[in-house]
C-alpha cells in the first residue's frame, strides 16, 4: 500500500465550505502521481517519453463523511487487479482523525504512445503495480 497526504484547500470546497463532490478524484489522482513518482517517473515523462500511456476508463467514488477547509487528509493506494492491458487502483480517504471518510477506484488501460491502441501492461511498469497488489 502506498500512502499520500494531502489538505483540503477553499478551492476544494462548495459554498458550504464542504468538499465539492468531484474534488475527491483530485485527491485520488494526487495520489496516483505521488505514486507513479516513486517508481522513477512523472506523468510528464509517461506522456513525453515512454512508449506507453496510461488512461482512465471508469472512475467510481463514495463519500463517508464531509471534509472541509483545512482538513488534513490520508490517502491510502492499493492495486487491486492487474490484467493484461488494464489494472485497477483502490484509493481510501481518511481524515486527521482517521475516520475514514471517502473511497475511490479507477480502471486504467495502457495504451501505445503513438497509436493510442491497447497494448499489454510493460513488464517494468506491471512489476511496480503488484509490489502493491493486494
Amino acid at each position: 500500500m502506498f500512502i499520500a497526504r494531502n489538505q483540503v484547500r477553499m478551492h476544494d470546497t462548495d459554498m458550504a465550505g464542504i468538499l465539492y463532490f468531484p474534488r475527491q478524484f483530485r485527491f485520488a489522482h494526487d495520489a496516483l502521481e505521488d505514486f507513479v513518482e516513486t517508481i522513477g517517473l512523472t506523468f510528464d515523462q509517461v506522456f513525453r517519453q515512454e512508449k506507453f500511456v496510461f488512461v482512465i476508463v471508469h472512475a467510481e467514488s463514495d463519500y463517508y463523511a464531509p471534509l472541509r477547509v483545512g482538513d488534513k487528509i490520508e490517502v491510502q493506494l492499493s492495486v487491486t487487479k492487474i490484467g493484461q492491458t488494464s489494472f485497477t487502483v483502490n484509493y481510501e480517504i481518511h481524515n486527521q482523525h482517521k475516520q475514514h471518510v471517502g473511497h475511490a477506484q479507477t480502471v486504467h488501460v495502457t495504451l501505445d504512445s503513438v497509436t493510442r491502441k491497447k497494448i499489454p501492461i510493460p513488464e517494468k511498469f506491471k512489476t511496480h503495480l503488484q509490489e502493491h497488489l493486494v
